[in-house]
């Protein structure tokens, strides 16, 4: 049987070349789009991955200073080019395609030198960028001097305060994990400023239902409370709040299935039918809802601005009551044992449902817990949850916002309880 060794070094030549012609067909495309010519194409962008594959294989006969030739003779042709463009422009000029360029370049490096997935990945990235100038150039140019304070405070949350926590247990009885508490302030702000983001972008409607899906497999808890308190602020985006946060819980219940499945199948078959037919009624009723509202539905306002999605306090206040729950649950995992088992799930869903469901899946796996427990465990630990996220719809959003997420919790609840009961105890 052949292997891809077998083909050394001729696979990386290709790679490369294939890396390049990307690039390369994007950057072709935009000329042509724009009636711009530029100093490389599809052809050239294939060729210069190519010399960086091919530098980068003759290094160990000719040493590093064939690489400095050729990267420097590269850099003297784009400078030429550039300065001939502006030349013929008469005005400044980006150095967009350059540095495209340059990368190109060490990428074929890359392919060679044993980094061939994390070349293809950055390429990748790389010919996105490209291809995505007039969406990021708009969404800038609508950018007012609160989006920049906004964006600052969440990289400060996100990329300076969480590197920074210790990732491990800091008190005697091994249950505060900073890391791990702040990691839950980020979810929560960043669900939040993806929804503005997303807004901006994609419309009112269409960016937050999005932003509504992908909250639900990170944290449908999480999701409900940047959403409940935003419609307090912003009422005339209740209708749109709503909805996501019906679309979170209901992503929910197959995040839970999957996640059971991948640790005990046999438990996910168990709480099949209840997860599947609450997942039914959220999408059902998300339908119906919409619906109604489409003949109804106003565009927003062009003057309609977010000036200030991210809250921070929301956020630490949620990660706070994250770790008062946490204790509370190893505590009662610690002292009352498998008799604690429905106690704890129902603690546990107040805040998250993830982790109990592990749990339960790991302890079923081991023989430590009978099935019908555990999957009754899940089945609470699910409608709690819900209910909890109830709550805070009616106590932190808008009249117009509790009314439909408060009636389809009710219908996904119902169905729950009466599926748990025929499945669990019938």
């Amino acid at each position: 049987m052949f292997s891809i060794s077998d083909f050394e070094p001729w696979w990386r030549f290709g790679f490369s070349l294939l890396i390049g012609a990307l690039i390369g067909l994007e950057r072709e495309f935009y000329q042509q789009k724009e009636d711009s010519p530029d100093f490389a194409g599809i052809r050239t962008f294939s060729l210069i991955a190519l010399l960086g594959a091919v530098t980068a294989y003759l290094i160990a006969d000719f040493g590093i200073i064939l690489m400095a030739l050729a990267l420097g003779g590269l850099i003297l042709m784009s400078t030429v080019s550039y300065f001939s463009a502006i030349n013929r422009k008469q005005h400044e000029t980006g150095i967009t395609t350059e540095v495209a360029a340059l990368l190109t370049f060490l990428f074929g490096v890359l392919v060679m030198s044993d980094h061939a997935l994390v070349a293809i990945s950055l390429a990748v990235v790389t010919a996105l960028l490209l291809a995505f100038k007039g969406p990021l150039h708009g969404f800038i140019r609508n950018m007012n001097s609160e989006d920049i304070h906004v964006t600052l405070k969440f990289a400060l949350v996100a990329a300076v305060i969480l590197p920074l926590l210790p990732n491990r247990t800091i008190d005697p009885w091994g249950l505060f994990n900073p890391f791990q508490i702040w990691l839950m302030v980020v979810l929560v702000s960043g669900i939040g400023f993806s929804g503005y983001v997303m807004m901006k972008l994609l419309g009112a409607s269409r960016g937050i239902n999005l932003t509504g899906i992908f909250g639900g497999l990170a944290s449908s808890t999480a999701t409900t409370i940047s959403f409940s308190s935003a419609s307090r602020e912003y009422p005339e985006m209740s209708k749109y709040y709503a909805n996501a946060v019906v679309l979170a819980s209901t992503v929910m219940f197959p995040r839970i299935f999957i996640l059971i499945l991948i640790i005990h199948p046999p438990l996910a078959m168990k709480v099949l039918i209840p997860l599947l037919l609450m997942l039914l009624t959220g999408l059902i009723t998300i339908f119906f809802v919409q619906r109604n509202d489409r003949k109804k539905e106003e565009a927003v306002h062009p003057e309609f601005t977010i000036t200030n999605p991210l809250k921070l306090s929301t956020a630490i206040k949620f990660g706070l009551f994250f770790a008062v729950i946490l204790i509370m649950v190893e505590y009662a995992q610690r002292y009352l044992g498998t008799s604690g088992v429905y106690l704890t799930s129902l603690v546990a869903g107040l805040t998250d449902v993830d982790a109990i469901s592990l749990s339960l899946s790991r302890l079923a796996n081991r023989s430590q817990i009978a099935l019908d427990v555990a999957g009754s465990a899940v089945i609470i630990a699910a409608l709690v949850n819900t209910i909890t996220k109830g709550v805070i719809a009616y106590v932190s959003g808008t009249k117009e916002l509790r009314r439909p997420v408060i009636k389809a919790f009710s219908f996904m609840l119902l169905v729950g309880i009466v599926s748990g009961v025929i499945v669990f105890y019938l």
